[in-house]
């Protein structure tokens, strides 16, 4: 383990413009690599504790690998859960990260924007300066899974960033291999780094819903990032109509204005009722970011026949519905956890050539963690907060 400090110390690395005919900073820095041997960490290290920086020396990159100066890192309901040590799987059942191999001090952080520094001998696709965006969800990296694409889903080993690997509530990440790196150009990095997690939560669980006419809607239940992300990418490229339901008068207000048809609070009188019936009884599909028992009662409840429910969030709980209805309604109900590296490049691409709704983003010292993942908690946040190393 590190060295541990009291307080919170932050770094910061400068990089100016040289003078006329002086040899760059940016060009002295690629040459000088063996400046980022320590990375200075805010982690936790008891579960349920309180995040403390650390300081943790870094290895020369060997191999493919690369390091990340970190410039911007999105905070995600997950992390809660993560610092929690599991998830709540219904019926007084939690699920234990340390008993499946999660070791302490963990530094959580997985929507990590920032720019190479540092390069292993064997990288070709990425160099020092690139700006990036990283894909966290990290597996073996050579079973057939894992070669087309989907690592989040690799059966033998889980080697996430911000879970099993140190992640970006730090001012350096290093990530295994090149081909982790999305490279995002012009890109506001800021929003770049939603893309790593909720943006491709959304989009993945988008593309599980058949194609939707003008005619149809789509539920959206649960509007925080990554549901607001979802009614966005959805305004950006679905013509079905939009029904954002969330219990948060503000969150409603964003979601119409980043691109929801109607929304919907799910705690009033009646709400399936006026919701379906507001729809036409014709929601060809919901999706679920909350993943309660209570939010997916409702979304199996909306949907019409035929119709698909996709179930996102982990909130926790036990699913329960009467067998014969997923007969009668010709129910189809999907789980769909993140997404694959090429849904992050094909996010990234998109992003590149279409201009997106862009949806809320709170901009926080790293040194604010403690106090963000508490308004995160409590309800406090509408959008993303996005973390910023000192």
């Amino acid at each position: 383990m590190g060295r541990r400090h009291g307080g919170g110390a932050n770094y910061t690395l400068s990089v100016l413009p040289a003078p006329a005919g002086v040899r760059s900073i940016n060009a002295s820095l690629r040459a000088t690599p063996m400046k980022f041997r320590c990375a200075h960490r805010w982690a936790f290290t008891r579960w349920g504790g309180p995040l403390e920086t650390l300081e943790d020396p870094l290895e020369p990159a060997t191999g493919n690998e690369v390091t990340i100066r970190v410039t911007h890192c999105g905070i995600c309901h997950s992390d809660l859960h993560i610092r929690a040590g599991g998830f709540d799987m219904g019926g007084g059942r939690m699920s234990s990260l340390e008993r499946a191999g999660t070791r302490l001090p963990v530094t959580m952080g997985h929507e990590i924007c920032g720019e190479v520094v540092e390069v292993g001998p064997e990288v070709r696709s990425v160099a020092a300066g690139d700006r990036v965006v990283a894909y966290p969800w990290i597996g073996c990296g050579s079973c057939a899974v894992c070669e087309r694409g989907d690592d989040h889903l690799c059966p033998k080993a889980a080697n996430n960033l911000g879970l099993q690997r140190p992640g970006g509530y730090s001012d350096l990440v290093r990530v295994p291999h090149d081909r982790y790196l999305v490279p995002i150009g012009s890109l506001d990095p800021a929003r770049a780094a939603t893309f790593a997690c909720a943006g491709i939560t959304a989009w993945g669980a988008i593309r599980k819903l058949s194609p939707a006419t003008a005619d149809d809607w789509i539920a959206v239940i649960g509007c925080g990032g990554v549901g607001m992300t979802a009614v966005a990418l959805l305004a950006a490229t679905s013509p079905a109509r939009i029904a954002a339901i969330d219990p948060d008068p503000a969150k409603r207000e964003a979601a119409l204005r980043y691109g929801a048809t109607a929304a919907f609070d799910p705690g009033a009188d009646k709400a399936a009722k006026t919701i379906a019936e507001a729809c036409g009884n014709n929601l060809a599909g919901a999706i679920d970011f909350v993943g309660a028992e209570s939010s997916s009662s409702l979304a199996v409840n909306l949907v019409r026949r035929t119709g698909e429910v996709v179930i996102v969030g982990l909130f926790g709980g036990e699913f329960r519905m009467p067998l014969p209805m997923f007969a009668l309604k010709s129910l189809s109900i999907l789980g769909s956890y993140v997404g694959g590296l090429n849904d992050l490049r094909d996010l990234v691409d998109l992003a590149q050539r279409v201009e997106l709704p862009e949806i809320p983003l709170d901009l926080r010292p790293l040194a604010s963690v403690n106090e963000s993942l508490d308004d995160l908690a409590n309800g406090r946040v509408v959008g993303r907060v996005i973390l910023q190393p000192a």
